[in-house]
C-alpha cells in the first residue's frame, strides 16, 4: 500500500512539474526494479551516489507543485539567480573526466540549454534592470553588453554550492535578499526553489520558461527527461532526508 501511495504521489508531483508521460513511466519502472523488498527501500547508483531512500521516509514529501507562482510583475525581487542545466564539450580528452577542473575551465561550453536561459536573463535585465547572478555556463552565453554582477566559479559545482555563492555575494552588496527571480530549466526549477527557500530566500518565476533538451548534451543526467527525472528523484529524496 505504501509503495502504491508513493508512486501515486510521484506521478502527480512530476506531472505538475511538466515532465512528459514517458519520463513518469521510466521513473516508475526504475524504482520498481531497484526496490529492495526486505528493507522497503530503493537503492540505485546515480549522479548522486549511494542514495538509499526508504519508502516510509518519502511518503508525503513529493507534493503537487503549484503552478501559480507569483510573477515578477506582482512582486519586487532584488536579483536574478540563474542555475545552469547541462553543458557541451568543445572536445573530449581520452582518460579525462569532463568534470575535471581543467576540462571544465578549458573545454566546457554553454550548449543550447544555457544559451536559451541566457536569453531570458538578458531580457529580464534589460526590461527590469535586475542584477544578474548566473552560473558560469549561463554567464558565458550572455551578450558582452549585458552586465553580470556575479558569475559562479569555473568549476563543476552542485546547485547548493552555486546558491551559496550567489547569497554570499548578494548579502554583501544588497541590503535585503528576500525574493529573487529564479532562472532555471523548468524541470530543475522546483529543486532550486527548495534549496533557496531553505536558505531563507523566496522565489518567483520569470515571465518565460524553458523546458527543452540539448541534442548534443554532454552531461549524462540531463540528456533527456527520462534520464533527468531519475536523478532528480534521488537528489530530492536525499534533500528530504535532511529536512
Amino acid at each position: 500500500m505504501s509503495l502504491d501511495r508513493l508512486l501515486h504521489e510521484l506521478t502527480i508531483h512530476y506531472r505538475t512539474r511538466g515532465f512528459p508521460t514517458s519520463a513518469l513511466l521510466h521513473l516508475r519502472l526504475t524504482l520498481l526494479s531497484s526496490l529492495d523488498t526486505t528493507t522497503n527501500s530503493f537503492s540505485l547508483d546515480t549522479a548522486y551516489p549511494s542514495c538509499d531512500a526508504r519508502i516510509g521516509d518519502l511518503l508525503g514529501c513529493f507534493q503537487p507543485v503549484d503552478g501559480s507562482n507569483p510573477r515578477i510583475t506582482k512582486v519586487t525581487p532584488c536579483a536574478v539567480f540563474g542555475f545552469s542545466f547541462g553543458y557541451r564539450m568543445a572536445s573530449w580528452v581520452d582518460g579525462t573526466h569532463p568534470t575535471d577542473e581543467l576540462e571544465v575551465r578549458l573545454r566546457r561550453r554553454p550548449g543550447k540549454n544555457n544559451t536559451e536561459l541566457a536569453k531570458i536573463a538578458e531580457s529580464i535585465q534589460t526590461t527590469q534592470g535586475l542584477p544578474l547572478y548566473l552560473q558560469f555556463e549561463i554567464a558565458d552565453a550572455v551578450s558582452s553588453n549585458i552586465p553580470i554582477v556575479c558569475a559562479s566559479d569555473r568549476k563543476d559545482l552542485v546547485t547548493i554550492e552555486v546558491a551559496a555563492t550567489f547569497l554570499d555575494h548578494a548579502r554583501n552588496t544588497i541590503s535585503s535578499v528576500d525574493t529573487v527571480v529564479l532562472l532555471a530549466h523548468q524541470h530543475h526549477f522546483e529543486r532550486c526553489r527548495i534549496i533557496l527557500e531553505r536558505m531563507g530566500v523566496a522565489c518567483v518565476s520569470p515571465n518565460r520558461t524553458y523546458n527543452q533538451y540539448d541534442e548534443y548534451e554532454a552531461q549524462p543526467r540531463v540528456m533527456s527527461p527520462e534520464e533527468y527525472i531519475v536523478n532528480d528523484f534521488f537528489s530530492m529524496a536525499r534533500m528530504f532526508s535532511t529536512k
